[in-house]
């Protein structure tokens, strides 16, 4: 990533990039989440055992590239970054992809929901952090339904994947072409701002939306405590 930042500093004559997005090329199989494995008939106890606790092994390190990929990325490229934008005085805009699975969960892919959930918190962090350096990168997030890429083609015709969400599967044109809609209004628009892509209409006739996504914390005194 070092090595990154100096060929994109010098391939931009010496100054960092004004936009930045980030995205993760990883996602998860899935497993049943908390849930035993099924029994086999006539299975040794001692087979099972070994069955269940690989099945465990493998399950969690799943999980665990994925967290790594975008949690450890994600922060990664803002800390690189959002320090060069503060040293070198220039505006830098963050976007980080999420998923509308941060919101919505699915089931049986626990690692890709929470590290989802994990980048929408970014955006206020690094705010906090930054301080009175805050204007000089903003951020937002955009959580996107299945779009169809070499990652997730084998579910483009299984509506029981997505078909909750969207009639069929965004082609890359197309959330591409909403994206571009989002990224051309004003930055004091964008900036701390969860966006969550809809996908309305026919099969053949799509309409995308996007909406404001606002997550409250309530915060109430325990009359025990």
């Amino acid at each position: 990533m070092w090595a990154t930042r100096s060929y994109v500093i010098e391939q931009m004559g010496g100054l960092p990039p004004n936009l930045l997005i980030c995205n993760s090329g990883l996602t998860e199989k899935g497993y049943s989440f908390g849930r035993p494995l099924r029994e086999i008939p006539d299975e040794p106890l001692a087979m099972r055992r070994a069955r269940v606790r690989q099945h465990f092994i493998d399950n969690l390190q799943e999980s665990r590239l994925v967290l790594d990929t975008k949690i450890d990325g994600f922060l990664a490229s803002t800390h690189l970054w959002a320090g060069e934008a503060v040293y070198h005085r220039e505006p830098l805009q963050l976007v980080y992809v999420s998923s509308r699975q941060a919101i919505d969960p699915g089931a049986s892919v626990p690692g890709y929901v929470i590290s989802n959930w994990g980048v929408l918190q970014l955006p206020r962090v690094l705010a906090v952090n930054l301080g009175q350096n805050a204007g000089f990168a903003s951020s937002s997030c955009i959580m996107l339904p299945f779009v169809r890429t070499g990652m997730t083609g084998e579910y483009a015709d299984n509506p029981r994947v997505f078909g909750r969400w969207q009639p069929r599967m965004l082609e890359t044109n197309e959330a591409a072409e909403a994206f571009m809609r989002l990224l051309s209004r004003p930055q004091s628009e964008l900036n701390q701002g969860m966006f969550e892509l809809m996908v309305e209409g026919a099969a053949d006739n799509i309409r995308m939306i996007w909406k404001r996504v606002t997550l409250n914390v309530g915060e109430e005194p325990l009359d025990w405590s």
